[in-house]
């Protein structure tokens, strides 16, 4: 929310965008002739990650509060997300650097060598998607009306409201049906939740020793390692049980009017790359024996006993397996914007901005003034 004219998209290249893309460069170029450690690129992630954290906080104090000066505030998250942003961008740049020379020492392993490449792609897949499904699409609608969008004509209390009721607890849908409700919300917190962890994992699997620090997730009994084993084992479950519930839920309104409210395709895709992870786990656990199990990593360990052979069958498939699971997953990232489930992101903030009246009675008396002068026109 902003006051003054709207926004024009920038498209050129200007000196803000050319100095950090020559910067990324030069890190590539350092990192892939060996004269940057990983910690380089593991630091600006870090660094981005702070930024990004503390600008989005501020962003939501700017529409959720009337704390603070505006122009002041805007200004502050604005470069943070910025910043933010960049650094993400610098931080992949020097990490790519590093392990393609990394990989051309012959120091990278085949499976890692693979898996680089594929969750940049997968990334960059999302990242285009989510920005052609959610800000090119409304770009124009923003271009017309953005000028009208002022913090000052803005209801702080309705979308805090609405933002607990549709985004956070999705009345709306339990209102409608309880079952729904709950498989979505399975389903969408399990997934989200996931997410979270495997990115704060990143960071204490693979930033921690880069900086030289202790690697605790080698100690499999470290209450952290512990914590990260329950995370994605209990997430997991909820997906695992959402998707079976969603693909009850399909067979059951099958010919009926609720199923245009289905999504079977990615049900299914989901199920599979959570699946296979359990499966995953369970080979991994067999094949480390007795050291491996415990009550943190429940669901794995109950799959493990599927491998009753003493581990022969779980050596043998494990890589495989491997591929399988992680590039799955990389696929179900990128698939995440060509399906419904973009709109767990579209359906809240547009519900978020339908709880503004003023500032929808304000665009629609803009759009009434324009017909008339269109007529008067004519």
């Amino acid at each position: 929310m902003q006051t003054g004219a709207a926004i024009e998209p920038r498209t050129s290249l200007t000196p803000s965008r050319l100095v950090p893309i020559l910067v990324s460069v030069l890190l590539f170029g350092f990192g892939a002739f060996g004269f940057l450690i990983e910690a380089w690129g593991y630091g600006l992630l870090l660094i981005a990650t702070v930024a990004l954290f503390f600008g989005a906080g501020l962003f939501f104090i700017f529409i959720l509060t009337r704390y603070f000066d505006t122009q002041s505030l805007k200004q502050t998250f604005v470069g943070l997300l910025r910043l933010g942003g960049w650094l993400y961008v610098l931080g992949v740049a020097a990490l790519s650097g590093f392990f393609v020379d990394e990989t051309l020492h012959g120091r990278m392993e085949l499976n890692w060598i693979l898996f680089g490449p594929t969750v940049l792609a997968a990334v960059i897949f999302l990242d285009l998607g989510v920005y052609r499904l959610l800000i090119k699409k409304n770009l124009p609608t923003w271009q017309r009306f953005g000028h009208l969008v002022s913090r000052d004509l803005s209801d702080p209390e309705s979308m805090r409201r609405t933002l607990v009721d549709d985004v956070i607890m999705h009345r709306s849908l339990l209102s409608v049906s309880r079952f729904r409700w709950f498989k979505h919300t399975l389903i969408f917190w399990g997934f989200s939740l996931m997410f979270g962890a495997e990115i704060l994992a990143v960071f204490v699997r693979e930033a921690i020793p880069a900086f030289g620090m202790r690697d605790i997730w080698e100690e499999l009994d470290h209450p952290i390692r512990r914590a990260f084993d329950f995370a994605y084992d209990f997430t997991g479950l909820m997906v695992l049980l959402g998707c079976v519930l969603a693909l009850i839920w399909r067979v059951v309104v099958n010919g009926k009017p609720e199923q245009k409210y289905s999504d079977t395709p990615t049900a299914l895709f989901l199920f599979f790359v959570v699946l296979s992870g359990f499966v995953l786990e369970g080979a991994r656990i067999s094949v480390a024996g007795a050291d491996a199990m415990n009550l943190a990593s429940f669901v794995g360990v109950v799959f493990s006993y599927g491998f009753s052979d003493g581990g022969d069958i779980a050596s043998a498939i494990y890589q495989p397996l491997w591929y399988v699971h992680v590039f799955g997953s990389c696929a179900f990232i990128a698939y995440v914007p060509v399906k419904r489930l973009i709109h767990s992101c579209a359906t809240p903030m547009g519900r978020l901005m339908n709880s503004q009246t003023d500032l929808l009675a304000a665009k629609k008396k803009a759009s009434i003034r324009g017909l008339l002068i269109g007529k008067q026109t004519d």
